[in-house]
């Protein structure tokens, strides 16, 4: 397994709110469509359902995450339904204050040792569009 971790992002929000809008995700649909057009197009294609979110990509095609695990108010976890390699991404918050979070995203892949440095820098981007997605929601609600 390789492990990849995004840069933390700070939310001006206690961290039993921001996990809160981890509950049902299609909120965080609707705070995606009210995104200014362009942060949109730097999110890219993404969908989310009540338990899942999709993103399309031009190199793999779409991959779908299903929550595997919900542990309040620390952690969500996305398991692939579809992907050609076993793939997790997990959304983390800390509290950083009484009135603040810190959130970051972590993937966790199956690729062997000697295809990590074609494909890392690749995981990493996504690991960190990931994360910038998850802040960019919650402060366009903060």
């Amino acid at each position: 397994m390789a492990k990849f971790t995004s840069t933390p992002a700070t939310i001006a929000m206690p961290v039993e709110v921001l996990f809160s809008k981890f509950d049902d995700l299609t909120y965080l649909q609707g705070m995606l469509d009210k995104l200014p057009e362009e942060q949109r197009a730097k999110v890219g294609d993404v969908v989310f359902e009540k338990d899942s979110l999709s993103i399309k990509t031009p190199q793999v095609g779409e991959i779908k995450f299903v929550v595997k695990e919900r542990i309040a108010p620390t952690k969500v976890v996305f398991g692939t339904a579809s992907s050609p390699v076993p793939l997790t991404l997990t959304a983390n918050f800390a509290a950083a204050g009484t009135d603040s979070s810190t959130v970051f995203a972590e993937a966790d892949v199956e690729i062997p040792a000697m295809l990590k440095p074609f494909i890392g820098p690749q995981m990493q981007k996504a690991t960190d569009q990931f994360g910038q997605l998850i802040s960019q929601l919650a402060k366009a609600n903060s």
